[in-house]
């Protein structure tokens, strides 16, 4: 009996209990929750945004040369940055999907809480459209991830190479003559002179022979220039002659020309005593006028005359307040067939034994008088002007002059040749600059 009371009551601890205990039979219940940890995923690397490009080339902001400074903006989209690698390490800048090597001038945060950056660089050399890389791991978060390599191309054109010119002349209606250049690639507008659509072509029409050196730019400001040289123009005609003392040599030339230029080769020591000049053409008989300075000798307190003019000078530096007006007073015919208006006199350094007034001849030999200096000027500016230019023995060119100014380096030193041109106004200052870098 005792044994079966103590199986039934093993069966009973071992299946019936168990089963029972998982019910409650208590009134209340707890449950109880525990926070380990508080985990966010990120599963997004940063990223490199392009806002813009800029450039200080602000006329022309699509082209830039190695004198441009060039600004990128950028965003990084990132809210957790663990580090920021904006250096040359890291940006690499292409041209022509080329690596070059330029001048990081400054990387600036302009928005620190939209992580936004200006890189700026200047000096980028090559030729080509301008792109910009930035290279894995540029931008590093909290989880480690890094930025991918990202290429932002744009529209700037790098061009560091400069315009190539050709010049040619063309005999028009009227002796008109039309000056072309033909470039090899776009270039700006220049004052005075018309462009072809494609900004490649320049043409104008001259009057008058003329030369000078015409500068352009392309569109990243790359200088340039072309020799404009008109010679087959008639439309106005500019005649002058200087006349050498010691020599009797009547150098007449046209429009630019160089009257004395003998004697600048050949180092002379002659003296202009008189310029000679007339117009003719399309062109006011009238228009041109114009006032001599001369240096003479005749002895203290004495005078001369000239021969061709019998115009009286007096002793020492003879200023002439009064202009004389080509092609009307004072002419005389060097030429046959042709009037021109004489400035200064024939014969200030002239000698002769008993003759009243003139040179002692060791002083003579010398040469040491004749035109200290000239004014050119016409009625009318409103469309041309008149340049002229001076050389002095021992001293060179002097600088240009124009429309009515004096040119005289000193009163007791004469001028050996001078060149005279009339001008379109847009080109005047070409011209001047080319005659004072001594063509």
């Amino acid at each position: 009996m005792k044994t079966k009371l103590f199986i039934i009551l093993s069966f009973f601890v071992v299946f019936i209990i168990p089963f029972f205990s998982f019910f409650s039979l208590s009134k209340y219940q707890f449950e109880n929750s525990f926070l380990v940890a508080k985990l966010k995923l990120d599963n997004t690397p940063p990223e490199i945004k392009l806002i813009s490009y800029s450039n200080t080339n602000t006329q022309y902001p699509k082209y830039a040369n190695k004198t441009h400074t060039i600004t990128t903006r950028i965003q990084i989209i990132e809210d957790h940055i663990s580090q920021i690698n904006l250096d040359s390490n890291h940006i690499k800048i292409k041209v022509h999907n080329k690596l070059v090597s330029v001048n990081f001038k400054k990387i600036t945060c302009i928005s620190e809480s939209e992580h936004i950056y200006d890189i700026v660089f200047t000096n980028v050399p090559g030729d080509g459209k301008l792109s910009i890389t930035f290279l894995e791991g540029t931008v590093i978060d909290t989880s480690l991830q890094n930025s991918s390599e990202k290429t932002f191309s744009s529209d700037i054109l790098i061009d560091n190479t400069a315009p190539v010119t050709i010049f040619s002349e063309e005999l028009i209606s009227d002796n008109y003559s039309r000056g072309t250049i033909k470039v090899n690639e776009g270039i700006q507008p220049v004052n005075g002179w018309d462009i072809s659509s494609d900004n490649m072509i320049l043409s104008r029409n001259f009057p008058n022979p003329i030369e000078y050196e015409l500068p352009i730019k392309d569109f990243a400001q790359n200088p340039a220039s072309a020799l404009v040289s008109i010679k087959k123009a008639s439309n106005i005609v500019l005649e002058y002659a200087a006349y050498d003392a010691g020599t009797n040599n009547y150098d007449i030339v046209k429009s630019g020309e160089i009257s004395g230029s003998k004697v600048i080769n050949s180092d002379s020591i002659c003296k202009t005593e008189a310029l000679f000049i007339r117009t003719s053409g399309n062109i006011d008989s009238s228009s041109l006028k114009g006032r001599a300075f001369l240096y003479t000798y005749y002895g203290e307190g004495s005078s001369g005359n000239c021969k061709s003019t019998e115009l009286r000078y007096n002793y020492g530096y003879n200023p002439l307040t009064s202009w004389r007006i080509v092609n009307k007073e004072h002419l005389a015919g060097i030429t046959s067939g042709k009037g021109f208006t004489e400035f200064g006199g024939t014969g200030v350094n002239y000698s002769a034994k008993g003759g009243s007034n003139t040179i002692p001849e060791e002083i003579a030999k010398q040469y040491l008088f004749g035109l200290s200096g000239i004014a050119l000027s016409l009625d009318d500016y409103s469309e041309y002007s008149i340049v002229y230019q001076i050389y002095v023995l021992g001293v060179g060119w002097l600088p240009c002059k124009y429309n009515g100014e004096e040119t005289m380096y000193s009163y007791d030193k004469p001028m050996s040749a001078i060149r005279i041109n009339i001008v379109p106004n847009s080109q005047r200052q070409y011209l001047i600059d080319y005659w004072n870098a001594g063509n």
